[in-house]
């Protein structure tokens, strides 16, 4: 059980270490306000660690300890748990740092399932060299389902902006075939409820996007979205969820009609992230919704062209923080409201 604290207590992966993630979380800890709001935990290599901190000057200390019950506030807590861990060779794709970047997942997230952290932000982990017989998912996303309780969608988060994604990482010849209602209607449900708990919105409204150009021209160009999305959207508004679309996707961020909405929800992966990214890039934050944990990280990859160079922004790895937190709190309050509300009904 998780110790007595005020501080929320952040999990961190370390990522690829011969990207730009290292440089991000230790940049992002060098501020003493930060410490102030949550009891850092990092699980990688202080060796590592100490190697990306001194070639980039970074003037910070660490506070080695065995387990998170250990950590101390106002510290930067590391669990090195690695041996032999590869030497770090910045911009260089290597299968050896895939595997420390795996281990350091596999070790967050089982705190993080066991209660002893309260939340876990990830840099960002290249997946080519990830992959392995040992890791052989699409991404982070896609192992943290498979080890956590719930049904995880991927939403990216800015102050102006969030859109989910009905497919992920597929190719976008699968995406058709993937899409049911009866997926659109469970994720629309299950999004519904994310807005409401995690992000306090007592009634939102969602919009989301056709899967065929012009929402299919009613049926000129093609009726999967006839078939596929227009029965889930007219099932969620008999039930009270006020979900609006489709949408075509090619003016609806252009015309700002995102605006109007809490959530836009795209069919696939590059709809949905691209014109995030070009409104949010920097700043954004992918989130895992849908789960009983809460997981965040940056809206970039593992930057390879620049990393150890010193010039990699942490804007967004530092709203992932941010944003973690405030999921943490919100989700809490939540809770506690409707357990007392159903206790006083009862």
């Amino acid at each position: 059980m998780k110790d007595q604290k005020n501080n929320i207590k952040v999990g961190f992966t370390t990522g690829d270490m011969n990207g730009v993630g290292p440089e991000v979380l230790l940049n992002s800890l060098q501020n003493t306000e930060l410490l102030s709001l949550c009891t850092p935990v990092i699980y990688g290599s202080l060796k590592n660690l100490n190697y990306t901190a001194n070639h980039l000057g970074f003037k910070i200390y660490f506070n080695k300890i065995d387990s998170a019950e250990q950590s101390q506030d106002e510290k930067i807590n590391v669990i090195d748990n690695f041996k032999n861990p590869p030497p770090i060779s910045f911009g260089t794709l290597n299968k050896e740092m895939g595997a420390a970047a795996f281990e350091s997942i596999k070790n967050g997230i089982k705190d993080l399932k066991e209660d002893k952290i309260d939340v876990l932000v990830t840099p960002p982990i290249n997946k080519e060299a990830i992959h392995s017989d040992d890791f052989q998912f699409m991404g982070h996303t896609d192992y943290i389902n498979s080890e956590i309780n719930g049904s995880s969608t991927m939403m990216m988060v800015s102050n102006e902006l969030r859109v989910a994604l009905l497919t992920e990482h597929i190719p976008v010849s699968e995406v058709t075939n993937s899409i049911t209602p009866d997926l659109v209607e469970n994720k629309l449900i299950c999004l519904n409820e994310t807005l409401i708990r995690d992000f306090q919105i007592e009634q939102p409204k969602t919009a989301i996007l056709s899967i065929d150009p012009h929402a299919g021209d009613g049926g000129v160009i093609a009726e999967n979205d006839k078939k596929l999305i227009v029965p889930a959207v007219k099932k969620m508004q008999d039930s009270g969820i006020l979900v609006y679309g489709p949408f075509p996707a090619d003016s609806f961020f252009g015309s700002t009609e995102y605006m109007k909405y809490d959530l836009i929800v795209a069919s696939y992966h590059d709809q949905g992230l691209i014109p995030f990214k070009t409104l949010s890039f920097g700043t954004g934050v992918n989130y895992t919704s849908g789960l009983d944990k809460i997981r965040t990280s940056p809206d970039h990859g593992t930057a390879y062209s620049i990393a150890g160079k010193g010039v990699a922004s942490n804007d967004s790895f530092l709203s992932s923080i941010y944003l973690a937190i405030d999921l943490y709190r919100r989700r809490k309050i939540y809770d506690e409201f409707s357990k007392n509300k159903l206790e006083t009904s009862q």
